[in-house]
C-alpha cells in the first residue's frame, strides 16, 4: 500500500483521569501535561492500531521527532475529570506527518486543541529521512 492511498484522516479516541499531580496551585491542569498527554494519545495509538509500539520503529534505526507544536487552550481540566483525547492524523508526506488533537470533558466543552509535525530520523546518524514502510506499518498495519 502506497502512502499516497491511505485514507486520512486517521481518528483514535482515548480516555483518562485527570492525576491530582497533573495539577497546579490553582486546581487546574497545568499547561505542559496537556503536551505529555498528546504524546501518550499517539503512542496508545499505535499501540492499540498495530499491537506494537514506538519503541519498535527505534529498534528498527528511526527516531520520529516532533519539528513543530501548536496548542490552543480553551478551557482547564480539573483533577479528577474524565478527559476524552481524540487524535487524527492528518498529513503523510515524503518526510513529514501532522497530528491533530482535540480534548474535551465526556459531552461537554472543548479544553484543549492542538497539531504537532514531526519527521524522521536515522538513529545512528541523526538525519532526516522519508518516512519508512516501517512507520506505515505501525499505523496501517496489514
Amino acid at each position: 500500500m502506497s502512502p499516497l492511498s491511505l485514507q486520512l484522516p486517521l481518528t483514535f479516541e482515548t480516555s483518562f483521569r485527570v492525576r491530582y499531580a497533573e495539577t497546579d496551585a490553582q486546581g487546574v491542569v497545568h499547561h505542559s501535561n496537556y503536551l505529555v498527554w498528546f504524546e501518550a494519545g499517539r503512542c496508545e495509538m499505535v499501540r492499540v492500531r498495530s499491537g506494537r509500539s514506538y519503541r519498535d520503529l527505534e529498534d528498527l534505526g528511526y527516531l520520529m521527532v516532533v519539528v513543530d507544536l501548536q496548542a490552543h487552550y480553551l478551557m482547564p481540566a480539573r483533577f479528577d475529570d474524565l478527559v476524552q483525547l481524540r487524535i487524527s492524523l492528518v498529513e503523510w508526506r515524503s518526510r513529514q506527518l501532522a497530528f491533530e488533537y482535540a480534548l474535551s470533558l465526556p459531552n461537554g466543552p472543548l479544553l484543549v486543541t492542538g497539531r504537532t509535525s514531526h519527521v524522521v530520523l536515522e538513529r545512528a546518524t541523526r538525519r532526516l529521512v522519508r518516512l519508512p514502510e516501517a512507520l506505515r506499518l505501525l499505523l496501517w498495519p496489514g
